[in-house]
């Protein structure tokens, strides 16, 4: 049985004047130093998988950031800046939500000139005018020779577009006015009921459904009062599920530590209801928490 074609590269060169990089340094101006560790790290998927992209789904902010040991909402934080300062093409995320770049190809192309067998996907391909990965000014493109056959895949330009859109909305990845963002959410029922759920099974059985959209109003208050002036709703829903994660369990502590010094009864436990603990900022304020989310004068 032959060998499975190995894609991927099993290690790639990385300049040593990386961190001087100015669109490196303007992603690590907006976004702190964890993210030139976040974008080695989106470097690595890249070349170690497909070799020169990676498809941004919905689960690669989870990825990146476990592996990282930092938030979901950081990592598309640095994605989204990576994207604005061009060291990813955003055409080719435009289009088709991967992560690549002329240089990124280029390396790979570099890495992977004496194979004897590679695939690329036309479409994603943004070198050389003929979208193939042999340079005709390549010394070892010579005739018959062996080590310059690619293995081309035609991948339907349509059908592309047709999975991604499915998956994720196009307007969903870019930024709105926090108000907006908050409303698009608080409109999307089925992402409510889902979190909810995901909730309920990680072992607070007592989340409800309007406790969701209690811990949902605070969030947003939360992002107001720390200077953000809008969000994607992809990255708010991935921020506000690792954030609600984090609040229940820095409530459920508390609660633990409360009862090591004062003490319930059973029947006390047994009723207690999920609840959102008001932040320590909201109280100078007055109104309703959707009073206050909805006073927001962003986007008006």
């Amino acid at each position: 049985m032959a060998r499975p074609l190995k894609q991927g590269l099993d290690y790639f060169p990385l300049d040593t004047d990386f961190l001087s990089d100015r669109k490196v340094r303007k992603i690590m101006n907006a976004c702190g130093p964890n993210s030139a560790t976040i974008l080695i790290c989106l470097l690595c998927n890249i070349y170690k998988d497909k070799g020169y992209y990676i498809l941004w789904d919905e689960e690669m902010p989870f990825d990146i950031a476990d592996m990282v040991g930092v938030s979901e909402g950081a990592v598309s934080e640095v994605v989204k800046k990576a994207l604005q300062v061009e060291f990813f093409d955003i055409a080719l995320y435009n289009k088709f939500h991967i992560l690549s770049s002329r240089g990124i190809q280029n390396r790979f192309k570099s890495c992977t000139s004496k194979r004897k067998d590679i695939e690329i996907i036309p479409d994603f391909w943004v070198i050389d005018g003929n979208n193939s990965i042999n340079d005709v000014n390549n010394p070892i493109n010579g005739g018959d020779n062996e080590q310059s056959k690619v293995k081309k895949r035609k991948y339907s330009h349509t059908n592309t577009r047709a999975c991604v859109g499915e998956l994720f909305p196009e307007d969903t990845f870019f930024g709105k006015p926090l108000e907006d963002c908050y409303q698009e959410l608080k409109s999307n029922q089925s992402w409510a009921e889902t979190v909810s759920m995901n909730i309920r099974s990680s072992g607070y059985k007592d989340f409800t459904l309007d406790a969701f959209y209690r811990y949902l109003e605070i969030f947003f208050m939360e992002q107001q009062n720390k200077g953000e002036t809008s969000k994607s709703p992809k990255d708010a829903m991935a921020h506000f599920a690792s954030w609600l994660k984090i609040e229940l369990k820095n409530e459920k502590n508390e609660r633990r530590t409360d009862k090591n010094k004062i003490g319930y009864s059973s029947e006390s436990k047994s009723t207690e209801a999920i609840s959102p603990r008001k932040p320590d900022w909201l109280d100078n304020q007055t109104g309703t928490l959707e009073d206050f989310v909805n006073s927001i004068p962003i986007g008006r």
